[in-house]
């Protein structure tokens, strides 16, 4: 037996699609209506919206002309700099000998002079306080008196930018000078000084007991543990007096 299939006929097949609930139907109209609406603002609006082309040769032109303003500007500017420079260098070269010569020549405010000095005087210069204060009249007093200015250089901390700072403020008086006479002083005084190596002190110990004095400078220069830079570094603390 010959099984023909169930063929459904066009109108139940309409039917079948259009049996919809009423929310489905009214969103089927709803969409209806939107394809409706786009369509006929698609048919009111023309196909094409044609733009007029802009110019802007002239924005361009414009744009040029400033950049190339700006670009003599700077070249001026920089040529400017050069000829102030060049000027400026010509009137240091013209004025920098005699700046210096007016700061040489200028007159510091004070001057204190070392071998005269307190503690409260020196602190009167810069970078130098209390206790570097005591530190130079102690080595002062160890010497028997600055000789050279520079004699601070070997003061305990001082250092050569401190001493640049205060030089110019400080005076040395040599007739200030405390000697030590060679033929009473102890032998703890003479290796007291700072300058005296104990082989020299020991020398000139046993050499004025033995000779029963110094009676001239030239004897201690001519003593074998003394060496002839020490004895210009001692010559103005010395005395046989």
């Amino acid at each position: 037996m010959t099984l023909i299939p169930n063929i459904m006929k066009p109108t139940q097949i309409i039917k079948d699609y259009l049996n919809l609930s009423r929310s489905e139907q009214r969103g089927v109209v709803v969409l209806l209506f939107i394809l409706l609406t786009v369509n006929t603002i698609r048919m009111m609006i023309p196909g094409e919206w044609k733009l007029d082309p802009v110019d802007f040769t002239t924005f361009n032109k414009e744009i040029m002309a400033f950049e190339q303003s700006l670009k003599r500007a700077r070249a001026d500017e920089i040529s400017a700099q050069k000829t102030d420079n060049q000027k400026s260098g010509y009137k240091k070269s013209i004025s920098g000998s005699s700046n210096e010569q007016s700061q040489q020549s200028k007159k510091p405010a004070f001057v204190i002079e070392l071998n005269s000095a307190d503690t409260f005087d020196l602190q009167r210069l810069r970078g130098i306080g209390p206790s570097f204060a005591r530190r130079i009249t102690g080595y002062r007093a160890r010497l028997g008196g600055y000789e050279r200015k520079e004699q601070l250089l070997e003061v305990y901390g001082m250092d050569s930018s401190r001493f640049q700072g205060i030089k110019r403020y400080v005076s040395v008086n040599p007739d200030r000078i405390t000697k030590l006479n060679l033929n009473t002083a102890t032998f703890k005084e003479l290796i007291r000084h700072p300058y005296m190596p104990y082989d020299v002190a020991k020398e000139i110990a046993v050499y004025r007991k033995k000779k029963k004095g110094i009676k001239v400078m030239e004897e201690v220069q001519g003593m074998k543990s003394l060496d002839s830079i020490t004895f210009v570094k001692l010559r103005p603390y010395l005395s046989i007096k």
